[in-house]
């Protein structure tokens, strides 16, 4: 078991399973704990996750996050969802940190992912409704019922997206670096 241990660690792997964690733990302080858990727990990802980021990855966040925000707060406006004891046009701020820690993870533990569009789409119209049911299982969310196809929708067609805008980012830089320098 030690000798598995000390493999998997010397393999470089270790950190897409602290990213996994990290973002988990997030998503436990931001569903659960609101916005003050959120800003403890969400700047303590991102201290760790700045030593493990990866070119333009800062970027692919903040556009990420922007994009959660301005959607989430269009459903927010639209009333396909509110929020316990929240009043404003946009997002609580733990809304917006849980988007930001997702967005953490895809060129991370999710990057086996990027190679897969259809596989990406297909995992986020399933697993997004249901991270956004869990949450108004545990209250800190109220939703209509058809808020969860238009969330299975735009979150599979995001990571398909992403996906896709990936492998053309990768093929632009093959390209780029296999010129001929003079």
């Amino acid at each position: 078991m030690k000798a598995a241990l000390i493999r998997f660690k010397q393999s470089g792997n270790l950190h897409l399973v602290i990213n996994a964690i990290g973002f988990q733990c997030c998503w436990a302080a931001c569903v659960i704990g609101g916005s003050a858990w959120a800003a403890v727990v969400v700047p303590l990802f991102f201290i760790w996750h700045w030593t493990q980021r990866k070119a333009n990855e800062v970027t692919l966040i903040l556009v990420v996050t922007l994009f959660g925000t301005l959607h989430d707060s269009t459903l927010l406006n639209f009333g396909l969802f509110s929020f316990p004891e929240h009043s404003s046009f946009v997002i609580p701020l733990w809304l917006i940190l849980l988007w930001a820690s997702f967005a953490a993870t895809i060129l991370h533990s999710m990057a086996w992912l990027l190679t897969k569009p259809w596989l990406a789409a297909l995992l986020g119209a399933i697993a997004a409704p249901w991270s956004y049911y869990a949450g108004s299982l545990l209250k800190s969310i109220e939703l209509t019922s058809p808020v969860l196809v238009v969330i299975a929708l735009v979150w599979g067609a995001l990571l398909a997206s992403i996906s896709i805008w990936h492998k053309a980012f990768q093929q632009v830089d093959i390209n780029t670096s296999n010129k001929t320098q003079y």
